[in-house]
Parts: C-alpha cells; sequence; structure tokens
C-alpha cells in the first residue's frame, strides 16, 4: 500500500472517529437534558391531589401557583378515558397531549401534541384517586432546540475538522508525498538505464526536507553519472596504455615460439625488451593501485609538517641527483599544515620530477613555501618548453600527455598529484608561458596554533 493511500485511509479513519465521537457528545448531552425534564415532571406528580389544588389556583390566577407550574400542563384523566385540562403553560394555551392509554405507571413517556405550539412533550400519568388519574406534561421544545443548537455546532466542528485535514492534506500531499512519487519514478529511471542516464527532478521548495531530499538525489545522480563516465574514461584509457606493452609481450613470446629468435643476442634484446615493457606495466599498475589508495582519506597519517623543511630536503636531493642545476629555496613564514608527510613528499617530488624532465638539463629549477594568511602554497618553477594554454585544464587528467611533450611517461604523475591534494582538502594547479617555462602550485590549510 502506498503512503498516499495510507494516509488518505488515515485521515478518512480520523473524521470518521471525531464524527463519531460528536455524535456520541450530542446523544449524551440530549439525554442528560432529558432526564432533567423528566426529573421536573416526575417530581410534579409527586403528590397529586396538591398538584390539583395548585394548578386550580394557578387556573384562577394565584400568583405563586402560575409562577410554580408556568412551563407545565396539569389535567385530570377520567375513568371514561376523557382528559380534562386543570391548567396549560402560560406560553402555550392551548398546549394537549395525546395520550395513546398506555401512560399509567410508565413514567415519563414522549408523546405527540393535540394542539398547541410545542410538537413533543414528556408526559407522566399518576393515579389521582376514583378511578381518576392526573396528568402532567412538559413541552419538549427546550431540550430539541438546545440538542439542535449542539447539533449544529459539533457539525460545524466537524466541517472545520474535515476541511482543515483536508488542507493539511493536499498541503502534504503537494510538498511531501509528490516530490517523493517523483524521486520514486526518477530512481526508477536511474535504476533502468543503468545509472548512465543523469535523470534530474524539479525541487520546488529547497527549504522542505522533500526538497533538500531532491537537491540531494540530483547532486548523487550528477555525481554518479559523472564518475560513471570518468570510469569508462579511465578504464579506456588504461586499457590503451596497457596494450602496448602487452602487444609487445606478445610479438616477442610469438618470435621465439616461431623460432624467429635464432642467436643469444637476439634473444638478450628480446628479453630486455620484454622486462622493459614488464617494468612500465608494473609501474602503471602501481600508479592505478595508487591513485585507488588516494580515494580514501582515513588511510593518510596526519600530523603536523612543516612544509619549508621539506621543500629544502627535496632541493638538497635534487642537487645530489642534478649537481649542474641551480637550485634555489624560497620559505616565508611558518608553513606548517597538517598532513602526510610521506604523501606529500610524493607530490612534490612528482612535481620536481616534471620540472627536470620537461626543462633543458643544466637549467634552474626554483621552490617556494609561503605562508598567506591561513594557507601555504607550495611553488616549483622550471625554465622548460612551457605548456599551451589550451592544454592547462587537462595537464592534472589521468593519462594525459602534453602532445608536445619529448620524454613519454604513463601519464599519471600529476594525476596522483591532483589526488593526494585532493584527500588533504587542498588543491592545485599550473601557470604557464610556452617558451618561458611553467610553474605548478600545490595549496593547503595552514595549521592552526593551539
Amino acid at each position: 500500500m502506498t503512503l498516499r493511500r495510507r494516509l488518505l485511509l488515515a485521515g478518512a479513519a480520523v473524521l470518521v472517529i471525531t464524527g463519531l465521537a460528536f455524535g456520541l457528545v450530542a446523544l449524551v448531552q440530549r439525554q442528560y437534558v432529558l432526564a432533567q425534564l423528566d426529573a421536573r415532571v416526575t417530581s410534579l406528580v409527586g403528590d397529586t391531589k396538591t398538584l390539583v389544588a395548585v394548578a386550580n389556583k394557578a387556573e384562577d390566577g394565584n400568583p405563586a401557583a402560575v409562577s410554580l407550574l408556568s412551563e407545565a400542563y396539569v389535567g385530570v384523566l377520567r375513568a371514561d378515558g376523557r382528559l380534562r385540562t386543570v391548567m396549560a403553560p402560560v406560553g402555550d394555551p392551548q398546549l394537549a397531549p395525546r395520550l395513546l392509554g398506555n401512560e399509567r405507571d410508565a413514567g415519563p413517556v414522549t408523546r405527540g401534541t393535540t394542539g398547541g405550539a410545542a410538537e413533543r412533550v414528556r408526559v407522566e400519568v399518576a393515579p389521582l384517586g376514583g378511578q381518576r388519574y392526573v396528568v402532567v406534561a412538559i413541552s419538549m421544545a427546550p431540550v430539541e432546540q438546545a440538542t439542535a443548537r449542539l447539533a449544529v455546532a459539533l457539525g460545524l466542528a466537524w466541517a472545520l475538522v474535515a476541511l482543515a485535514a483536508i488542507l493539511v492534506g493536499h498541503w502534504v500531499d503537494r510538498h511531501g508525498l509528490r516530490p517523493i512519487a517523483r524521486l520514486t519514478e526518477a530512481a526508477t529511471g536511474v535504476t533502468a538505464s543503468g545509472g548512465r542516464t543523469p535523470v534530474q527532478v524539479a525541487v520546488s521548495d529547497p527549504a522542505t526536507e522533500a526538497g533538500q531530499l531532491g537537491q540531494a538525489f540530483n547532486t548523487m545522480v550528477a555525481t554518479a553519472a559523472a564518475g560513471q563516465e570518468q570510469l569508462r574514461r579511465f578504464v579506456a584509457d588504461a586499457g590503451h596504455e596497457l596494450r602496448t606493452p602487452l602487444t609487445t609481450l606478445q610479438g616477442y613470446s610469438a618470435l621465439y615460439a616461431a623460432g624467429g629468435l635464432v642467436d643469444e643476442d637476439a634473444i638478450a634484446d628480446a628479453m630486455r625488451r620484454i622486462n622493459a615493457e614488464a617494468s612500465r606495466m608494473n609501474r602503471i599498475v602501481a600508479d592505478l593501485l595508487d591513485l585507488t589508495s588516494l580515494g580514501d582519506p582515513s588511510t593518510l597519517s596526519i600530523h603536523p609538517v612543516n612544509l619549508s623543511t621539506v621543500a629544502e630536503d627535496l632541493a638538497i636531493d635534487l642537487r645530489v641527483r642534478e649537481p649542474q642545476r641551480s637550485v634555489t629555496v624560497t620559505t616565508k613564514g611558518d608553513c606548517v599544515v597538517l598532513a602526510d608527510e610521506d604523501r606529500l613528499r610524493q607530490a612534490l617530488t612528482a612535481l620536481i620530477e616534471n620540472a627536470v624532465k620537461y626543462s633543458p638539463a643544466g637549467s634552474p629549477i626554483q621552490l617556494q613555501a609561503i605562508r598567506a594568511e591561513a594557507q601555504v602554497r607550495v611553488l616549483v618553477s622550471d625554465s622548460g618548453r612551457g605548456i599551451p594554454q589550451s592544454e592547462l585544464p587537462k595537464v592534472f587528467d589521468r593519462f594525459y600527455r602534453v602532445a608536445t611533450a619529448g620524454p613519454s611517461g604513463s601519464g599519471l604523475g600529476l594525476a596522483i598529484v591532483a589526488a593526494i591534494l585532493s584527500a588533504h582538502g587542498g588543491t592545485c594547479g599550473v601557470e604557464s608561458v610556452p617558451g618561458s617555462g611553467s610553474t605548478f602550485w600545490v595549496l593547503l590549510r595552514a595549521a592552526t596554533s593551539e
């Protein structure tokens, strides 16, 4: 059963229960007022002879008697069945009850009238003596009027409750159920398409929970679609990168099986090429695994790291490897960040190796670590060939290599740098002028001092 149907049934049940409760209230109120009327009738017939005497006095105009019996009908029922009126109510002088003959000793009962304004009365017949009976009747108009007023009030109250329930139901349906139904339909569509179609739902009111859920759903679907597209491209690129060394390995193995490697020099050269391609494949797989592990920030070992010290260490290492290069380090301010030092060294080493690879031998390389307000920026600058402006947005993509680059690589080095910075909540980028070199930078939040 759908949520909309359950809410509809619940609302209907509430209205039915409310209606029954109001009806019960009206019935109890009527019985209460009727019991008071019956008590009044019964009290009048407690002493029938006195009652008739008082009624006669009231009929003669005695003010006290009139005040006592102003609302009552008093009559005498003779043995022959004829009813003689002793006194009629002051406000309804033509009132006379319609007797059916079974009222004797029956207590207060409801009967119609043969005259007067009241349509029904409560009647009690009591023995008077000499086969005569006194008949007392009081109009039920006040009881019926009070019951009618209460019924109208309760009916209006029930109508207001029903109207409120309808308005609330419409509001819940519009702002809650319909958006959820659209989300369900959209989720079904996403499932049916295998997640390839980035289905989006309309968000009517972002301030509501349903609106926030719709926005979260749209973001999730868009992110999932982008992730799947990125994964497809990644798998295609990885397959393309691995195809070349695999083809080389397959070719040499087939050549050996066909007897094409006839001397030791040819076999040695083939084994050298096979080992080189296997090493290349191993580097690609290692880089892929590295990228996968960087997707989980919980694998990082976070502690304070002074990037000025890291830059100095990396410069010393580079001077040892490249003694002919001029390597300068500039630091400014407190460059301490909370990070995984090994991963940051890996990222900065990759940027330095990239600068060495794509700049002339002996050209200078500059390292800078600068504290600017709440951030620390590290820059690696070279004097190489530079990168065309059209290719700058792509250099951190996986398996992307600049078309004008000389030495070849796996195309994963800068992607790993970007993944390391992303895992730390930082960013990276590049500025370059073709022919004048490039400057790669990383930006991290500085550690706050307690």
